[in-house]
C-alpha cells in the first residue's frame, strides 16, 4: 500500500511536530525551498493528508543548536550507519593536538612513492595507529596503493597523473556513509598525501578549517592528495560515501576479455610466475572468479615466521612458495601473481596493515589476506563506532589472523585497561540496535546457505514512522524483517527516497536489525534534497540466512 502526502511552498507557516507513528509526513523545508515530498510506506494505512508551509531561510546557527548539522550548515551532525550512530567532528577548531598531521616529510608520502618487498616475516607490533574515519575503519585506512611492478619487484603507481576529486552528490543505493577528519600541513601548490576509506570513495561535503583554497586529487591507483595555494595547517572534515559491497562481496563471474579491457600494467612472461601459478592451481583456462578465489585461499594460508624464507635469488618466488610472511608479504606476492595472470589488482599499505584490491570490471573489492600485527594502539572514541563489514565471501584457515580480528582484539584490550575511558561505554548516541562486531560477521557464509536463499523471500515492514519530517532533521522509523526461516537478525536496512527524476532512489541512511529482526532508529534527510514528490522505501540486501527484501514488494 502506497500513501502520497503532497507538500507546498505556499500557505500559512507551520512548525513540524513529531509523532512516533503514521505513514503520513509533512516537511518544513528548513534551510531550503519547501517542496512536495511523497512517502510510499507499506503496510501502514493512514489516510492521505496534506499541510501547507511557508518558506524558511537557511539558519546554520539554529541547525547547530538543534544538533542537525555542523557549523557550515551542510555536513549532517550525525550519520546513522550499519555500524551504529556516528557523530560529526566539530570543524570550528584547528586539528586537535592528539590528531596525526599528514604532511610531505615522510619518505613514502610523495606522488612518486614506491614499495620495496622484504624478507622479515616476523609478526610486528603497531605502537600508534591513526584512524581519521567514523565509523572507525582500523586497520584498513587506505593510505598508499600500488598497481604496478618493476622487473626488480619494486612496486609503483602506473599512472601518476593527478585528477580532480569532485565534491558533491548524495548517497545512492548500496552506499555507506563515513566521516573523515584529517589534519594536513599544506605546502603551496604541492600535493600532500591523505588517506581514504577505500576504492571508489566520493566526497559529498567538505569543510576546511581555517578557511583555505584546497583541492583534492587522486592518481591512477586512487591515492588521494590535497593541494593548497598557501602554507597552513588545516583540518579537513568530510562526509564520504562508498559502495558497501567494496568491503565484502563476491568477485563477479566475468570473462577474461572483460578484465583485459581495464587499463593496467602488462607484464612479460615469467618463469617465476609460472611456478607460482602451478603451485596455486591457476591459469587463464579457468574463470577469473575461480582464479581469484584460489589465490585468496592460497595467500591466506601463509604464516608468520621467525625464520626468513629460503633464498632462490627471486624474492617473489621465495615468499610465494615458502608461504611465509605477514600481511605485506602476502599482499605483495598476490599483486605480482594477479598482474601476471591478468587480474587488475592493487596492494594497499598503511602503518598497521596491508591488503589487496581486485577489479572485476565493475567494482573494486577490498580483500584482506590476513597476517595482521600482534596488537595495535588506536584512539577509541564513543562518537566513532567501530566499522562492521559485510560478511566475508572467502574462507579463512583455522588459524585466521585478519585485520578485523586485530581491530576487535586491540579494542577489547584497551577497553579492559580503561573501562571508563573513551569507547568504554560504547556508542550511546544511537537508538539503533547496531550489529556487534564479532568474528561471525566476518565469517564466510556457507555456499549452500547462500544458494538456499535464492528462491526465498524476506518480508520488510514499516510499523512506525515520523508523521512530520523536515530536511536536515532526523526521520525516525521502525519496523520488522522476516525471512522464510524467521526474523532476519543483524541485517542492514537502507532507507531510500525515490522519485520520477531518480527512479533508482537515493539512500538517505541505513539502520540495522536486532536479534529479533526489529529495526528502529533515525536517518537524516539531506538539507539539499531536491524538490519533488518522493516515495520512501525500506530495503535490505539480506545475508546468508535471509534473502533481499523491500517494503514496496507485495507480501
Amino acid at each position: 500500500m502506497t500513501h502520497r502526502i503532497p507538500f507546498s511552498s505556499r500557505g500559512p507557516a507551520g512548525r513540524a511536530q513529531r509523532s512516533s507513528t503514521g505513514a503520513a509526513a509533512r516537511w518544513r523545508a528548513h534551510g531550503g525551498l519547501a517542496f512536495a515530498l511523497v512517502l510510499a510506506v507499506a503496510p501502514l494505512a493512514d489516510a492521505q493528508s496534506s499541510l501547507l508551509h511557508e518558506h524558511f531561510e537557511p539558519d546554520p546557527e539554529e541547525d547547530l543548536r538543534l544538533a542537525t548539522t555542523i557549523l557550515d550548515g551542510e555536513i549532517p551532525a550525525y550519520l546513522q550507519t550499519p555500524s551504529g550512530m556516528a557523530t560529526a567532528p566539530d570543524p570550528r577548531n584547528p586539528p586537535p593536538t592528539r590528531q596525526q598531521i599528514y604532511n610531505n616529510t615522510a619518505g613514502d608520502s610523495s606522488i612518486d612513492s614506491t614499495y620495496e618487498p622484504d624478507r622479515d616475516t616476523r609478526r610486528p607490533n603497531v605502537e600508534n595507529y591513526d584512524d581519521p574515519f567514523s565509523p572507525a575503519t582500523a586497520p584498513f585506512k587506505r593510505l598508499s596503493a600500488y598497481d604496478a611492478v618493476h622487473p626488480n619487484y619494486t612496486l609503483f603507481v602506473d599512472k601518476k597523473e593527478l585528477q580532480l576529486v569532485r565534491v558533491g552528490g548524495a548517497l545512492t543505493p548500496g552506499d555507506e556513509p563515513f566521516y573523515g577528519d584529517i589534519g594536513v600541513d599544506l605546502v603551496p601548490n604541492e600535493p600532500v598525501r591523505i588517506p581514504t576509506v577505500g576504492p571508489g570513495s566520493r566526497i559529498l561535503r567538505m569543510h576546511v578549517t581555517p578557511p583555505a583554497d584546497v583541492t583534492i586529487l587522486r592518481d591512477g591507483a586512487e591515492n588521494w592528495f590535497v593541494r593548497g595555494t598557501t602554507q597552513a595547517r588545516v583540518r579537513l572534515v568530510m562526509q564520504l560515501a562508498i559502495p558497501r559491497a567494496t568491503f565484502g562481496s563476491d568477485f563477479a563471474d566475468v570473462d577474461w576479455s572483460t578484465l583485459d579491457k581495464h587499463p593496467r600494467q602488462r607484464l612479460p612472461a615469467s618463469a617465476a610466475f609460472d611456478e607460482v601459478a602451478r603451485a596455486i592451481g591457476i591459469s587463464r583456462a579457468i574463470r577469473p572468479q575461480v582464479a581469484v578465489r584460489k589465490m585468496v585461499e592460497y595467500f591466506r594460508d601463509f604464516a608468520p615466521s621467525d625464520d626468513p624464507p629460503r633464498e632462490r635469488g627471486d624474492i617473489y618466488l621465495d615468499l610465494a612458495l615458502s608461504k611465509k610472511g605477514v600481511c605485506r608479504h602476502r599482499a605483495f606476492a598476490f599483486l605480482v601473481t594477479a598482474l601476471h595472470l591478468g587480474v587488475p589488482a592493487r596492494m594497499v599499505v598503511n602503518e598497521a596493515h596491508a591488503w589487496i584490491e581486485v577489479f572485476d570490471g565493475t567494482l573494486w573489492h577490498r580483500i584482506d589476506l590476513g597476517g595482521a600485527a600482534l596488537n595495535m594502539d588506536q584512539n577509541l572514541d564513543a562518537n566513532r563506532p567501530p566499522y562492521v563489514p559485510p560478511p566475508d565471501p572467502y574462507t579463512w584457515p583455522e588459524a585466521r589472523d585478519s585485520g578485523q580480528d586485530l581491530a576487535e582484539r586491540s579494542r577489547a584490550e584497551q577497553q579492559a585497561r580503561s573501562p571508563s575511558g573513551p569507547g568504554g561505554s560504547g556508542n550511546g548516541a544511537s537508538s539503533t540496535s547496531a550489529p556487534t562486531p564479532t568474528a561471525p560477521l566476518s565469517a564466510t557464509p556457507p555456499t549452500s546457505t547462500l544458494q538456499e536463499t535464492t528462491g526465498s523471500r524476506t518480508k520488510v515492514v514499516i510499523t512506525s514512522i515520523d508523521k512530520d519530517i523536515q530536511r536536515g532533521l532526523p526521520l525516525h522509523l521502525q519496523g520488522q524483517t522476516t525471512g522464510d526461516a524467521g526474523p532476519c537478525a543483524r541485517v542492514r536496512i537502507d532507507v531510500i527516497l525515490r522519485s520520477d527524476a531518480t527512479p533508482q532512489g537515493t539512500v538517505i541512511g541505513s539502520l540495522s536489525t536486532d536479534e529479533r529482526g526489529h529495526y528502529e532508529g533515525a536517518v537524516v534527510v539531506p538539507r539539499d534534497f531536491p524538490v519533488g514528490d518522493h516515495d520512501l522505501i525500506v530495503v535490505t540486501p539480506g545475508d546468508a540466512r535471509c534473502a533481499p527484501g523491500r517494503s514496496d514488494t507485495p507480501h
